[in-house]
């Protein structure tokens, strides 16, 4: 994500660029999948917006919309995710009475 926007194989930007086409081609087979009926649906971020097909025109969500939404989500809960572990391990590490309660609590 922080890179210079050189289209250089090799780069950072190159190989993010390369990700992010078949993070796209594996969204839009999904999307084909369970709007043919093909993939099980299921109730998830996807399947809600892909409800929004019977909305009015002005509501929908177009293909690239749903991938770029997808694709931020991803993003970010890998970010979020690995920046609230750290501070949950920091938080433990210098805090020994909530070490001891967490511990009651799973073994019990």
């Amino acid at each position: 994500m922080l890179s210079f926007p050189i289209m250089v194989p090799g780069t950072q930007y190159y190989r993010g660029m390369k990700a992010r086409k078949r993070l796209m081609k594996t969204f839009r087979e999904m999307i084909d999948g369970r709007r043919s009926g093909v993939l099980e649906c299921c109730e998830d971020f996807l399947q809600s917006m892909l409800d929004r097909d019977s909305y009015p025109s002005n509501e929908k969500l177009s293909d690239s919309e749903i991938m770029d939404n997808l694709l931020t989500l991803i993003i970010a809960g890998q970010s979020t995710t690995a920046a609230a572990m750290m501070w949950c391990v920091k938080f433990l590490d210098e805090n020994r009475d909530v070490q001891d309660r967490l511990w009651v609590i799973f073994h019990a």
